[in-house]
């Protein structure tokens, strides 16, 4: 029988008010019963959001701080609406050392420029080859002293007047990925180095947005929201750093001597001919060598510059621990010897400075998203295939239960009751953990602590006449100290 929608009108106008609310029952209905089956299903409690955008516009761009106002109110695992995904939220240290570890929960989520940014295959051999070549007497320490003395000099330049020293620093910590990656140094103002130190910048700077093509997978398809949230300017970026570490690759194999590694690009050929001649169809080839190292670069290029910066800014507002940590460069190191890494050992408060600045302004302070490859449990609770899952590192590293006074800066929660040893704690986890902890950790430490006793041998660091430290920083998935002046100040 043919239904005529204008016989309908009437009828729908007579009822409409019994209709909205057949529909209002309808939909309450589903709620209940969604809610009964996460209840029965066993999945972590968590804030009710919106319709389409769920929970995002309850969070601020400090959002690693209202996930701690959620994790006191839910508890240490509890779920989120973003956009249109449940996003579970690790807010408690043991539980994060518990999911981090789990091989469940190693993914990306799959078909987002995330997937690309961390590639998972051959993680084991990119962390082992890092520090093998950042750690002991190398090349690679060899050729970040010899960097440090170009850094060094520019400082000297300044003549104890204020600047800003994320200028000379940020080339300066590229060149040193430059030598570990693909072997060469360029002067601070050379094209090649700026066009590198660009799309490392983009990358940080829009990796936030790189949840976009997570919460919200349809954005790609509306050329509206492609022009104003730019969520392939990460893809984009990588692509160009792939594009310019190809022309490397392609000057390594022209001279390439597998008995004489020179650097991350050579380790990797050496190890592919090693796993082809075991397997030709093994998954290491050139195109993962490339993923590998844009990993590489860009997440030692950032986190260590960002680490430097704050560990500058720091001892500046603490000059009683810029003190400290001088005698004992002067104790240990001298005035004359050249510090090496391995004198690192040997100056535990130093040591406990340097570990306490990383834990007080976490650099990460949410790590990049997992993904559940498979059903698994965090915490008691529930985690089915498919859920995506965010570790608040922040939390962790200022989580009253495992840290005395969390909110100030106190390095002697690192030392011994002696003070003659550092004491790290398993909730310190500055670099992540499991098999997608960050391959740049080794580099990132020898880097932290060569620029760091260069400096202070040498300077006093001090803020400019009537500046206070405000202590203030900008949250863009990195935690970046805001613009600062500082004089470096040569040391009688």
């Amino acid at each position: 029988m043919k239904i005529n929608i204008e016989n309908l009108m009437p009828l729908i106008k007579t009822h409409q008010y019994e209709i909205v609310l057949g529909l209002c029952t309808s939909f309450l209905i589903y709620i209940v019963v969604v809610g009964i089956k996460k209840a029965r299903s066993n999945v972590p409690p968590g804030p009710l959001g919106l319709p389409l955008v769920g929970y995002l516009p309850f969070l601020t761009e400090n959002m690693y701080l209202d996930f701690i106002k959620l994790g006191m109110k839910y508890g240490d695992v509890f779920r989120i609406r973003l956009g249109s995904q449940d996003i579970v939220v690790l807010h408690g240290g043991d539980v994060i050392k518990e999911a981090l570890n789990k091989p469940e929960l190693l993914g990306r989520p799959p078909n987002s420029a995330m997937e690309k940014v961390s590639p998972s295959k051959q993680r084991k051999f990119v962390v082992q080859s890092m520090k093998d070549l950042g750690l002991g007497k190398t090349k690679i320490e060899e050729d970040v002293m010899d960097e440090i003395k170009h850094f060094m000099n520019v400082l000297r330049s300044h003549k104890s007047q204020p600047m800003d020293v994320k200028e000379p620093l940020s080339p300066s910590i590229s060149n040193n990925m430059s030598a570990l990656v693909f072997g060469k140094r360029y002067e601070y103002d050379d094209p090649e180095r700026q066009f590198l130190d660009k799309n490392v910048d983009d990358i940080s700077e829009y990796l936030t947005q790189i949840s976009l093509d997570v919460f919200f997978p349809w954005i790609n398809y509306i050329p509206l929201a492609r022009k104003f949230l730019k969520p392939n300017k990460p893809k984009t970026a990588f692509q160009n750093l792939k594009n310019f570490f190809q022309k490397q690759l392609n000057e390594h194999l022209k001279s390439f001597d597998p008995d004489h590694a020179r650097d991350f690009i050579d380790r990797y050929l050496v190890e592919l001919n090693t796993q082809r001649a075991k397997n030709p169809d093994t998954s290491f080839n050139y195109d993962m060598l490339l993923d590998n190292v844009c990993d590489v670069f860009t997440a030692g290029s950032e986190t260590a510059r960002t680490s430097i910066l704050w560990i500058l800014y720091v001892i500046a507002a603490f000059p009683d621990v810029q003190k400290k940590v001088q005698r004992e460069i002067m104790e240990v190191i001298g005035s004359e010897k050249t510090p090496e890494y391995m004198d690192l050992r040997n100056m535990p408060y130093t040591h406990a400075v340097m570990l306490e600045i990383m834990r007080w302004k976490t650099v990460l302070p949410l790590n990049i998203v997992h993904y559940a490859l498979a059903d698994t449990t965090v915490g008691g609770y529930h985690l089915p295939k498919g859920t995506t899952v965010i570790a608040n590192f922040w939390a962790a590293h200022h989580d009253p239960r495992h840290w005395d006074e969390p909110e100030k800066f106190k390095p002697e929660r690192f030392l011994s009751k002696d003070g003659k040893s550092v004491a790290k704690s398993s909730y310190f986890m500055p670099f992540s953990l499991g098999r997608r902890k960050c391959p740049g950790e080794s580099m990132a430490y020898l880097e932290m602590f060569l620029y760091f006793t260069s400096i202070l041998r040498e300077f006093d660091v001090v803020f400019p006449d009537g500046i206070k430290p405000t202590f203030e920083a900008k949250y863009s998935f990195i935690y970046r100290v805001e613009p600062f002046l500082v004089r470096f100040i040569p040391k009688n």
